[in-house]
């Protein structure tokens, strides 16, 4: 039998993607290795622009509705930031991804879980597929694998070292201590360079994990997430019993390959992660649609040219990559002045929301902070200089000589 498109990965990428092909009568056999439910490592908050994109309600599986953050620096100086309006949901990835993955089946796509896709080859017209359990045929495949699966790896040139490192724990936790958390993220600058540790809460447990670029963290993402649980007071007498570490394939360019031939690659597989705060579940449904609608548009040419999906990504979610990558390469290399501004400006972060909210974008909000820092530079410089030496002797003296000097 020859499928139409074969979808290899069934995460938030892969089962947009199939939902999508198969409610527009294509024949669709999509592959996970796993059965679900299934763990899936992930902070777990879906944006609210996630859920605006979404063809249906997924309220049945949100543990918790956030509409805001507690900041700190280091586990220090907490700065709580909320709005009046939500921003996003906290789920566990089990639920949600299996949600998604039964609303690809009822579309019409033949599921094959627990089936690992080992072989590719192009040639003939179609794509030959071979699986742990058989020989499949297709006109197409979308890799929707992850960042070490075969599609991205074999096919597309995967480069393994543009990632980010994670480590993660799904920690129970009496309702009752949750509840102070309800409605807010708990994010902490500072403790992992080029990164950011945070505490999710969800209905009945709390996600515990800590992320930083590996060039950076150098094999110690362990020690770090380690000495950030020490220290977080909300995780004084939490048990963590099991950790779960996994990769991050941040934005880190438009060079990255995601066509070849007839394969295209979607979400984590394209790289298409926010290398600022690490969200791919927006990107991963929306590379989903768009694979969809150019394959939906191509598939009855007899050469099938899948070109325009490399146009369709860089026209709408490149511009916002590169703008989340200007602000995460910024923030991470001067984390103490970036915390510095959020102290002295709160209400910046409500324009973040906005970007969170689908509201407004990362380029009107890299715009925005360009801006704070132009209009006041010395003051920054002079603040931030200041909390490079607040817990040494030499504090007075560099207080006086900053005096001098400005």
């Amino acid at each position: 039998m020859l499928y139409d498109v074969i979808v290899s990965g069934l995460g938030p990428a892969g089962s947009t993607a199939a939902y999508e092909l198969a409610s527009r009568g294509l024949k669709v056999l999509a592959f996970d290795k796993e059965k679900f439910p299934r763990y899936k490592p992930c902070g777990g908050c879906v944006s609210l622009k996630a859920e605006k994109i979404l063809p249906f309600d997924f309220k049945a599986v949100i543990e918790d509705t956030v509409y805001g953050a507690v900041f700190t620096f280091k586990s220090k100086r907490p700065i709580s930031i909320m709005s009046h309006r939500p921003i996003g949901y906290n789920v566990n990835r089990d639920k949600f991804d299996n949600l998604l993955k039964e609303k690809a089946r009822e579309a019409g796509t033949e599921i094959k879980e627990g089936e690992r896709v080992i072989g590719i080859e192009q040639g003939n017209g179609h794509i030959d597929i071979k699986t742990s359990q058989g020989s499949y045929k297709a006109k197409i495949l979308i890799g929707a694998d992850g960042a070490n699966g075969i599609v991205g790896r074999d096919v597309l040139g995967f480069d393994s070292k543009l990632c980010a490192v994670a480590i993660e724990a799904e920690i129970p936790y009496d309702k009752e201590k949750i509840a102070v958390l309800k409605g807010r993220l708990l994010i902490d600058f500072g403790c992992i360079p080029h990164g950011y540790a945070w505490v999710f809460p969800k209905a009945n447990s709390l996600s515990v994990g800590i992320a930083g670029l590996s060039i950076k963290v150098k094999g110690q993402v362990k020690k770090y997430f380690a000495d950030f649980v020490k220290k977080e007071k909300v995780l004084s007498h939490a048990n963590i019993s099991k950790v779960y570490g996994w990769t991050i394939p941040y934005f880190s360019g438009a060079m990255q390959r995601i066509v070849n031939g007839r394969v295209l690659a979607v979400g984590d597989v394209a790289h298409m992660v926010d290398p600022f705060l690490g969200e791919g579940i927006y990107y991963a449904i929306r590379s989903g649609q768009l694979a969809a609608k150019v394959i939906s548009e191509r598939i009855a040419d007899d050469t099938i040219n899948l070109n325009s999906y490399n146009e369709a990504i860089a026209t709408e979610l490149y511009p916002e990559l590169e703008a989340a990558a200007k602000i995460g390469k910024w923030v991470y290399t001067y984390p103490r002045l970036w915390y510095r501004i959020l102290e002295s400006e709160p209400a910046l972060l409500e324009r973040y929301y906005d970007v969170i909210r689908g509201e407004g974008s990362y380029k009107e909000f890299y715009a925005t902070i360009v801006s704070r820092i132009k209009a006041r530079p010395w003051r920054l410089i002079v603040r931030w200089i200041k909390g490079c030496f607040s817990d040494t002797n030499q504090r007075k003296d560099v207080n006086q000589n900053l005096k001098s000097a400005v």
